[in-house]
């Protein structure tokens, strides 16, 4: 019966060929499918490899060789240091080899790469200018000249030399990505607004100020950047803020967490004729002021998030009421608005062009009544942690 079985399997897999067997995992989109499909020999485990796209590398110890067995992969993301082995007293020990000759290795073994994505929050060890060494990430953007999307997580895994090397040499990039860094400061915004890309994200980079805005909004940067993310970048007031008016194409702006921004940078930003979607969340020193300069000049808005605004000088309810009269807006979520009323929904809902009027969860026992078919079918009610249609944070 065994001798059987071995003879059907290899019957299979003689009329399956490595193509056909390629046509059938493209069917597969869950991991755990994958997972099962390389599982039923090695035939299918090499198939499996060879059109693989995406690896994520999160476990500990995952060796660096391994990666030759994926050389068709488009985007790599790794939230673990890749180790490699050698022989020690007769006995394989594992070792970390240099951060450049590891970025060295992954030019060489993965040339298709679009998406890199480093995630370090260990601090030992680390060089002066990051984990990332300046010679390994220029390494990477030669050996990988489709690269267009960077994203580095911690607060050293990259400094101001490792991006200034990325720009000269990768040249490609669309976007750049950086969250909790304390080593990037002003001096690496000089090669980035001196680049082409079009979507920038910084969350939590302290060092950055308004001389590193300068750069962005007299740059060639000025000219392609469409969407920019700045989240408790806390170096930043309104005087860099009113250079965003610079950014000729900006048409998505979210701003979180900004003690130092008040409603000269809020008028300023409704002066952006391009903008069509727009985030402010926890900037506690708007007022008034800036939601009537938004509902005026921000002709071509789409979508608006206001998310808890207007702390020290608190946001009225008629704030929202210009809206009303907006010719393009789409989509609107308050949050954090707790004393609006009916009569201010129905205000609002007499935008000809809204389609969503998005609330707090909290409130649907006193806006949950309100009737109309219409009404049902725009005013929704979501939580204020979940992710907004418009908004969806970047997956690290």
């Amino acid at each position: 019966m065994g001798i059987d079985a071995k003879r059907k399997s290899g019957y299979i897999n003689s009329m399956l060929n490595d193509d056909l067997l390629a046509q059938i995992l493209n069917k597969v989109d869950q991991e755990e499918g994958r997972k099962s499909f390389s599982e039923v020999c090695k035939q299918w485990l090499t198939v499996e490899r060879l059109s693989r796209t995406s690896l994520r590398v999160c476990r500990p110890m995952f060796p660096l060789e391994l990666l030759t067995k994926f050389p068709n992969l488009v985007d790599f993301r790794t939230t673990r240091e890749l180790t490699k082995k050698r022989k020690r007293r007769n006995k394989q020990a594992w070792f970390y080899p240099p951060t450049d000759t590891r970025l060295e290795f992954i030019a060489k073994t993965c040339p298709k790469l679009e998406t890199y994505m480093a995630s370090f929050y260990e601090t030992r060890h680390v060089q002066s200018d990051g984990h990332l060494g300046t010679e390994g990430l220029r390494a990477l953007a030669i050996g990988c000249p489709k690269l267009s999307r960077l994203m580095f997580q911690g607060s050293k895994v990259v400094g101001n030399a490792g991006v200034d090397a990325l720009f000269q040499s990768a040249h490609n990039l669309k976007s750049l990505h950086l969250d909790v860094n304390s080593l990037i400061s002003d001096h690496a915004f000089r090669a980035i607004g001196s680049s082409s890309i079009s979507t920038l994200e910084l969350t939590y980079c302290p060092n950055v100020t308004d001389v590193g805005l300068g750069f962005l909004a007299n740059g060639s940067i000025s000219r392609t950047l469409r969407k920019l993310v700045l989240e408790r970048c806390r170096g930043i007031t309104d005087t860099g803020i009113q250079l965003l008016v610079n950014l000729r194409s900006l048409e998505h702006l979210e701003l979180t967490g900004f003690n130092q921004v008040t409603d000269i940078g809020g008028v300023a930003i409704s002066t952006i004729q391009t903008l069509r979607e727009l985030k402010l969340s926890a900037i506690w020193k708007l007022s008034d002021r800036t939601f009537f300069a938004l509902a005026e000049n921000c002709r071509n808005l789409e979508v608006l998030v206001l998310h808890h605004t207007g702390l020290n000088a608190p946001v009225t309810r008629a704030s929202i009421h210009p809206f009303s009269r907006h010719k393009c807006l789409k989509y609107l979520a308050l949050h954090g608005f707790s004393n609006l009323d009916k009569s201010d929904l129905e205000i609002v809902l007499g935008c000809p062009s809204l389609e969503s009027l998005v609330l707090d969860k909290s409130l649907i026992g006193t806006f949950g009544l309100m009737h109309g078919n219409s009404v049902g079918r725009v005013v929704k009610f979501e939580s204020i942690h979940n992710p907004l249609l418009h908004f969806i944070p970047t997956v690290w």
